[in-house]
C-alpha cells in the first residue's frame, strides 16, 4: 500500500474511532437522562466508550482461525443482548435457549455468505437484534405488550402519535445497545471471505432453506412442544420472556391466519343462526322516530384505576361519570388490548366479533376489512338512522377512512372537521369533541334520527411528556416523591377528570333536549404499565403471573344513559362483544339475530375477549381451554362465516 493510501486510511479509522465512541458516549447521556447519574455504571459507560475507540484504532485483523471462534461467539452474544432488552437470560430453559441460538446461528450465516464476509454479513446480521430489540423494548414500555408480527402493518398509526411519546433510555437498555456496538466492532476485525461465487450462493441458498424451515417449523405444535415453548397466550410479556423474543415472535406467525373452527359448514352456521332470526319484515316497517338518537363514545384510555385498589387523590377522579353508572346503566367491560390497539376494541363492540377467535396481535380494521360487512352503523341505517363516526385525530389510522366506510357509516368526520379546536397535549379535548357530537346533532334535523360513533384522543399515551397546553392539577398526596413516573400518573389522572367534566356539560345538554337520546361511554383499554405500576405499588399489589390478575389490566367501565330514563342495573363484568346488545335492548331497539346469539350467550359466557373467558360463576379460563368447548365453538363458527366464509355469509342474521 502505497503512503498516501495508508495516510487515507488512518484518517478513515480515526474517524470511525471518533464516531463509535462519539456514539457510546450519546448512549450514555441519554441514560443518565432516563435513569440518573450512577458513578458505577458511568466509569463502565466511558470504559466502553474509550475503550471502543481504542478498539477502532488498533491496526490488527483476525485469521480464520479466531473467525471461526468469533462466529461462535457472535452471534450468542447477540441473542444474550436481545434478551436482556426486556428481560434476563437465565429466565430461559436450556431447550428454549437452543432453539433461538439455533436462528441467530442460521440468520448469521446467511448473512456471512450473502455479503461474502464474516465481517460485513455478521454486522449486518448484528443491526437485526438491535433494531427489532429497541423497538421492541420501546413497544413494551408504551403499551405494556411485546411487538407481534402485524405489528408491522400499523407503523403508519405509531409514527402519527411517536412525537408524543417519551423515549426513555435506561442504564441497562444504553449497556445492551453498547454490547451491539462492541460485537459488531468485534466482526469488523474479521478478514474471512468468501471468494468463489458458486460456494457463497451455495452457502447463502442452504442457510436460506434452513432459515425457512426453522421459521415454518417453530409454528408447529411438534416443534413447540418438544422444545417446551410456552403457548398460553393470555400474556404476551410472560410468553416473550419463557419462550425468548425470537422464538416468540416467530412461533406467532402461526396464528396470522384465521382457523377454520371443528365443524365448519354454512350448514352448521345456519342450523345456529335459525334459533334467533328476527322478523325483518315488523322492525323495517318501524318508524324510525319510535327510537331514541344514539350516541356512542369510545373514550382513550379511560379507565378507572380503582380496580387495582383504593388510593387518594387530591379530588375525585370520575365522580360524574360514577354517579351516572349508579342511576342508570353501568358496570365494568373486559376489553382486548391494554395501553394501545384502540381499533380492536371498537371493532368488537361495533361488529359483535371477539378477538378471541383472531390471531394473536391481529388488527382486523388493517387484516381482514376489505369489503362491506355488517357493523352497528350498518344495521341502525337499515332502520333509517343517519350514522356519523367521528374522530379528532388523522383519518388514516388503523385504516379507520376505508373501514368506516365499509361498515356503512354515512359520514366520517376526522380531525379536518374540527376547525382550531381546543387542545390538550397537541391532542383535540373530549371537551371540543363532544362538541361536535352536539353540532352534528344539531344540524341533524327535527324528526331524523341520528347514530354518532365517536372514538376521542385526548388522553392518548405519553404522559411523562411535557405539553405547554396542559398542567396537572389533581395528585398523589401520599407520593411524596415526585418521579417521573408519578408525575405522569397525576397527568393522566388529571385528563380523566377533564373528562369527567366535559362529560357532564354534555350530558346536561342532552337533558333539555325533547327528542329521546340515549348515550353510552365506554374506554378502549387501561394505560401502559409505567401508570398502572404506580397505582398497584400505592395499594400495595403484589403482580403476579396468574390469569385473574392479568385481566385486571383489562378492566374499563362503561354506563349508558338516557333524557328518557333507563333502569338501573349494573354489569359487574362482560367483555366489549356485548355491548352493542345492551345499549340497542335499553334504546328499544330490535336486535338482529347475531345479537340475539351474543345475548343468550352472555348468560353463560360473559366475558370472551382476546385473551382469556369467564364464566358466569366468576371462573376465569385461558383460551386454549376446552371446558365450554361447544358454546365457544358455536360462537366461532359464526364468526367464521361473518369474516371468512363472505360469499356463503348469513346477511340478514348479522344484521
Amino acid at each position: 500500500m502505497s503512503e498516501a493510501k495508508e495516510k487515507r486510511f488512518e484518517w478513515k479509522r480515526a474517524a470511525v474511532a471518533i464516531a463509535v465512541t462519539a456514539a457510546m458516549l450519546i448512549i450514555t447521556v441519554l441514560s443518565i437522562a432516563g435513569e440518573g447519574t450512577n458513578s458505577l455504571y458511568l466509569a463502565a459507560a466511558f470504559l466502553l466508550s474509550f475503550g471502543a475507540g481504542v478498539f477502532v484504532w488498533l491496526k490488527f485483523s483476525y485469521g480464520k482461525v479466531l473467525s471461526i471462534v468469533m462466529y461462535l461467539l457472535i452471534p450468542a452474544a447477540a441473542f444474550a443482548a436481545l434478551e436482556n432488552y426486556t428481560h434476563v437470560l437465565s429466565d430461559l430453559t436450556l431447550p428454549i435457549i437452543v432453539l433461538n441460538l439455533a436462528f441467530f446461528y442460521l440468520l448469521y450465516a446467511a448473512a456471512a455468505f450473502l455479503f461474502g464476509s464474516v465481517r460485513v454479513g455478521f454486522s449486518v446480521a448484528t443491526l437485526v437484534p438491535m433494531i427489532f430489540g429497541l423497538a421492541n423494548y420501546f413497544v413494551v414500555s408504551f403499551r405494556s405488550s411485546p411487538i407481534v408480527p402485524w405489528d408491522f402493518l400499523s407503523i403508519g398509526t405509531a409514527v402519527t402519535v411517536a412525537d408524543n411519546y417519551t423515549f426513555t433510555v435506561t442504564w441497562k437498555t444504553g449497556f445492551v445497545l453498547m454490547a451491539f456496538l462492541w460485537l459488531i466492532l468485534v466482526a469488523s476485525k474479521s478478514r474471512m471471505r468468501f471468494q468463489k461465487l458458486r460456494y457463497r450462493l451455495a452457502g447463502c441458498g442452504v442457510s436460506i432453506l434452513l432459515l425457512c424451515g426453522y421459521i415454518a417449523g417453530i409454528q408447529t405444535s411438534s416443534v413447540q412442544s418438544f422444545f417446551g415453548m410456552d403457548t398460553t397466550l393470555f400474556t404476551m410479556n410472560v410468553l416473550y420472556r419463557n419462550n425468548g423474543i425470537a422464538a416468540a415472535f416467530l412461533g406467532n406467525l402461526r396464528y396470522l391466519n384465521i382457523e377454520e373452527p371443528d365443524g365448519y359448514s354454512v350448514e352448521k352456521a345456519e342450523e345456529i343462526a335459525s334459533e334467533f332470526e328476527t322478523d325483518k319484515t315488523e322492525t323495517a316497517a318501524a318508524d324510525v322516530t319510535e327510537y331514541p338518537n344514539i350516541i356512542v363514545i369510545m373514550d382513550e384510555a379511560f379507565s378507572d384505576l380503582s380496580v387495582w385498589g383504593e388510593f387518594e387523590t387530591s379530588e375525585e377522579v370520575i365522580p360524574f361519570f360514577k354517579s351516572l353508572q349508579q342511576e342508570a346503566v353501568g358496570g365494568e367491560l373486559y376489553v382486548s388490548v391494554k395501553g394501545g390497539n384502540t381499533a380492536n376494541t371498537e371493532f368488537e363492540f361495533l361488529t359483535g366479533n371477539t378477538m378471541a377467535f383472531l390471531p394473536t396481535g391481529s388488527i382486523p380494521y388493517q387484516q381482514y376489512i376489505k369489503e362491506d360487512m355488517p357493523s352497528l352503523a350498518s344495521y341502525l341505517k337499515t332502520l333509517g338512522y343517519k350514522t356519523t363516526a367521528i374522530h379528532p385525530y388523522y383519518a388514516s389510522g388503523w385504516d379507520r377512512d376505508v373501514v368506516y366506510e365499509k361498515f356503512g357509516f354515512d359520514q366520517f368526520l376526522s380531525i379536518e372537521a374540527f376547525d382550531n379546536p381546543h387542545r390538550m397535549r397537541g391532542y383535540v379535548s373530549d371537551r371540543a369533541a363532544f362538541d361536535k357530537i352536539i353540532e352534528q346533532y344539531q344540524i341533524k334535523g327535527d324528526g331524523n334520527r341520528t347514530f354518532i360513533f365517536e372514538v376521542t384522543m385526548q388522553n392518548h399515551g405519553g404522559y411523562s411528556k411535557a405539553s405547554p397546553d396542559f398542567e396537572s392539577y389533581l395528585t398523589l398526596p401520599d407520593e411524596t416523591s415526585k418521579t417521573t413516573s408519578v408525575l405522569a400518573t397525576e397527568k393522566y389522572l388529571t385528563l380523566m377528570n377533564e373528562t369527567d367534566r366535559a362529560l357532564q356539560d354534555l350530558i346536561l345538554y342532552f337533558e333539555e333536549q325533547e327528542e329521546p337520546v340515549i348515550v353510552l361511554m365506554f374506554g378502549d383499554h387501561q394505560p401502559s404499565d409505567y401508570i398502572t405500576n404506580v397505582i398497584q405499588r400505592i395499594c400495595g399489589v403484589q403482580s403476579e403471573d396468574t390469569i385473574d390478575f392479568v385481566q385486571q389490566g383489562y378492566r374499563v367501565p362503561f354506563m349508558i344513559w338516557s333524557n328518557y330514563g333507563l333502569e338501573h342495573e349494573y354489569y359487574d363484568g362482560i367483555s366489549v362483544n356485548y355491548l352493542a346488545g345492551i345499549l340497542l335492548e335499553n334504546a328499544n331497539v330490535p336486535l338482529t339475530g347475531y345479537q340475539e346469539f351474543l345475548q343468550q350467550l352472555m348468560e353463560t359466557l360473559p366475558v370472551i375477549s382476546g385473551t382469556a373467558y369467564r364464566d358466569a360463576e366468576g371462573t376465569f379460563y385461558s383460551l386454549s381451554d376446552d371446558t365450554y368447548a361447544d358454546a365457544m365453538n358455536d360462537y366461532k363458527i359464526l364468526q367464521y362465516n361473518y369474516m371468512v366464509d363472505q360469499e356463503n355469509r348469513l346477511d340478514s342474521f348479522f344484521g
